[in-house]
């Protein structure tokens, strides 16, 4: 599979514009507003996220940890657009997008999102620049120069300018998951979410991803989520929420001083 390029043109104008591009310093990429989910068994109406409110700001790496059942999946899942809310608002880039329709949903996940997830799910048959590139062929069929360039940049900044050529069994670990880091980047993303990026990385690995992404963090365009139960994580963050039972218990921005 060969992904197309295009030659550099005008930009065309986005169907999404009223969002911010780029996030502005000290401003919110993303609020939620007394977000809350229910669940149903069919018979019995479960809430298993209470309701929530959370300023995601630029320029900072905001760890999401808990334990299993603790809601922190479903806020994430909600974060990324994927899934609805029962109650409340979710506000993108200054824009309250809670009432957008599946479709436009996903146009702005693919415009203003990135995602890394605990498996890189790379695609086997593609070399590591094709599959950094793969998810704008995909949506646009060709991919514009300005865009490979970006790729190109993106994966030397990430020590992998020697592997662009290389398939994903080639790599390591954790030189995938830097390779995943790049395809979520590759779009410019206001916001980066992160579901478990290092539980299936050892010590070594892990540390590399988490300097990586504590690194991209410090853009004052994008705000970082990282959902994880990895202890080791936690030092990383600059702001640190603990959830228990479908609530925020514990964060580190309204703790008192010298609280755990």
């Amino acid at each position: 599979m060969d992904i197309l390029l295009e030659s550099p043109k005008s930009e065309v104008q986005s169907p999404m514009s009223s969002i911010q591009s780029q996030g502005v310093p000290g401003t919110p990429v993303l609020r939620l507003e007394g977000v809350a989910r229910d669940f149903t068994d069919g018979r019995v109406v479960r809430r298993v996220l209470k309701e929530t409110t959370l300023d995601i700001l630029p320029g900072e790496m905001t760890v999401l940890a808990g334990p299993s059942g603790s809601g922190k999946t479903t806020l994430l899942t909600i974060m990324g657009l994927v899934l609805k809310p029962s109650a409340g608002r979710i506000i993108v880039g200054g824009e309250d997008v809670t009432g957008f329709s599946e479709d436009r949903l996903a146009s702005l996940r693919r415009q203003h999102y990135g995602f890394v997830f605990q498996q890189a799910a790379l695609i086997p048959a593609l070399d590591v620049l094709d599959n950094v590139l793969v998810g704008t062929a995909i949506q646009g069929g060709r991919v514009s120069a300005r865009t490979r360039e970006k790729a190109l940049e993106l994966l030397s900044g990430l020590g992998l300018k020697d592997y662009l050529s290389s398939r994903p069994q080639q790599l390591s670990t954790g030189q995938q998951q830097r390779a995943g880091i790049a395809r979520a980047l590759v779009s410019d993303p206001i916001l980066l979410l992160c579901d478990e990026p290092t539980s299936a990385l050892d010590v070594e690995s892990g540390r590399i991803v988490l300097d990586t992404l504590k690194r991209l963090s410090r853009d004052p365009r994008r705000g970082v989520v990282l959902v994880t139960h990895d202890p080791r994580v936690f030092p990383y963050a600059d702001r640190l929420l603990k959830m228990e039972d479908g609530a925020i218990v514990y964060d580190t921005r309204s703790a008192p001083t010298g609280g755990n």
